[in-house]
């Protein structure tokens, strides 16, 4: 029910967002923004990774008047803490976070431009629906030598583990930003119930956590 509920959201926010008149504007849009910072998990999340390092990159376009949407995608390299317990087909298993984090997204913001002074800021509100995912280590397969490869003249061989499973959950994030000459701050908050998705991890894996960027606009 509650995953059902995510995704008749997530519906509605792409129908409202598609439903509206692309504007051409006259004045210089900047479409493309790139974002670095840290991901900051909360709650029981804080077991499972510490503070990580975040990246992601936005293309936006311009909806009606001063709404936004942004389309894009964040990368997350976790710091990896204690294990968590992931039930397999057969077994029970002591896993910890591995590689990559990924969240996909669409991103409605709201502009308020506001002067502090004689500077001309804009202040952003934004909301975000989205697909993320969390991986972690595949206790319940055997490594094999499928990630091995030789280069051609057979001298040196590398390894590219791909050994690891993943969580998926659909995620909504309310943040606020404020930028100025294309450089700014923007901080959400993120709910990401990975729990709600799948019966192979506990409920209170944790489903809370903050993203600090700092971005550029161009």
């Amino acid at each position: 029910m509650r995953a059902a509920i995510l995704i008749l959201l997530l519906n509605f926010f792409v129908t409202q967002a598609h439903s509206q008149q692309v504007i051409k504007d006259k004045e210089k849009l900047e479409r493309f923004q790139f974002e670095g910072g840290l991901f900051i998990p909360q709650g029981n999340l804080k077991s499972k990774i510490g503070v990580s390092q975040q990246y992601s990159f936005w293309y936006r376009t311009k909806v009606d008047h001063d709404d936004m949407m942004d389309f894009g995608f964040s990368l997350i390299f976790p710091r990896v803490n204690e294990s968590f317990v992931y039930t397999g087909k057969d077994s029970v298993f002591n896993v910890k976070a591995k590689g990559l984090g990924v969240m996909l997204g669409c991103r409605m913001n709201k502009e308020y431009p506001i002067r502090v002074f004689t500077k001309k800021l804009n202040l952003e509100w934004s909301s975000t629906f989205g697909a993320s995912f969390f991986s972690f280590e595949d206790k319940e397969n055997p490594e094999d030598t499928g990630g091995y490869y030789a280069d051609p003249n057979g001298t040196k061989s590398y390894h590219i583990d791909t050994n690891t499973k993943s969580l998926s959950a659909l995620y909504m994030a309310q943040g606020v930003g404020i930028t100025s000459n294309g450089v700014g701050i923007h901080l959400d908050y993120n709910f990401i119930p990975y729990s709600w998705f799948t019966k192979r991890i506990d409920n209170d894996f944790g489903k809370s956590s903050l993203s600090m960027v700092v971005n550029y606009k161009f």
